[in-house]
């Protein structure tokens, strides 16, 4: 018999139908920006100069026969003794600045060898002894960031899962009895809205083990969904206790446990321990080699409990895609 697709869409239609109720399990709550220069007058009163007869009158100065008596100064021999300025020997006894051989002394300068007794500056040796930043080995010995294997070492806790850490071993107790789920099976479910977190859709059941649920894969005598649940990065567990948030529903076709159709947890947590997902690369159709979610679970019903650990392995029936 043929249940697979029609679970799916029952339960999907249950959860829309039925409010929550606190401390209800069963068939519970949906999963949603200038003139006076003319007055130059003045200058043409030069008329005055005009009145020059008076220069005229030079007459005077031809009776210069006074000067005609210079033979005093012919009688220049005086300054004919001007022997004494070419006595310019004292000037010439210009040997004092000859005499400059104090200048010359400049030997003091030239004893500069005080500068050049720079040795000092030469003796630079405490800077050039800069092998203190030399020894920036403290930086160089970035080797504590270079040990960022610690990032890289990520995958140990999250990516890799062995031993005991690859089996299931989930337990599901109401009214007074309990079954236990082997196997563990996951597909996506991509948001109906871009940007918007995608979602695990997640089966344990207690059938036929290795057999990936498919529409024609015969049912088992119990099973649980687990949805609701963000494709986990790390290993932060999610919680759940209302429409939309994770959540576990059981499925009894055995009747044991329950006679209803749908029991839905009133609490569920949710705890990733490893993963290896990739929502992209089932819309790109090139899943990854390694491709599972482990984790455990710890859930409430009204009249029972889910307990254990998991390991799901990736089916693509379990996929709800938004262009299928």
């Amino acid at each position: 018999m043929n249940l697979r697709r029609s679970i799916r869409s029952l339960l999907v239609v249950s959860l829309a139908a039925v409010p929550i109720l606190p401390g209800c399990g069963s068939d519970n709550g949906p999963p949603t920006p200038p003139p006076g220069l003319d007055a130059g007058t003045t200058s043409d009163a030069g008329t005055e100069l005009d009145a020059g007869s008076t220069a005229d009158a030079g007459t005077e100065p031809d009776a210069g026969t006074t000067s005609d008596a210079g033979t005093e100064p012919d009688a220049g021999s005086t300054v004919d003794a001007g022997t004494e300025p070419d006595a310019g020997t004292t000037v010439d006894a210009g040997t004092e600045p000859d005499a400059g051989t104090t200048p010359d002394a400049g030997t003091t300068p030239d004893a500069g060898s005080e500068p050049d007794a720079g040795t000092t500056p030469d003796a630079g040796t405490t800077p050039d002894a800069g092998t203190e930043p030399d020894a920036g080995t403290t930086p160089d010995a970035g080797t504590t960031p270079d040990a960022g294997t610690q990032p890289d070492a990520g995958t140990d806790p999250f990516a890799t899962c062995e031993g005991e850490c690859q089996e299931t071993a989930v337990t599901i107790q109401m009214n007074g009895e309990q079954r236990s789920l082997t196997n563990a099976y996951f597909g996506y479910e991509e948001p109906s809205t871009p940007g918007d977190p995608w979602t695990l859709w997640i089966e344990l059941n207690n059938g036929t083990a290795g057999e990936c649920p498919s529409q024609e894969s015969p049912v088992p005598p119990q099973l649980v969904n687990v949805y609701n649940v963000k494709v986990p990065v790390d290993a932060t567990p999610q919680e759940g206790s209302a429409p939309g948030e994770p959540r576990a529903t059981l499925v009894d076709f055995e009747g044991v446990l329950s006679t209803a159709f749908f029991d839905h947890s009133t609490n569920l947590i949710f705890t990733p321990v490893a993963a290896s997902l990739c929502p992209s690369c089932i819309k790109a159709g090139s899943p990854p080699a390694s491709h599972f979610v482990a984790f455990d679970v710890d859930g409430l019903y009204e009249n029972g409990a889910l307990t254990g650990h998991g390991y799901a392995t990736y089916c693509p029936s379990l996929n709800y895609l938004q262009d299928n």
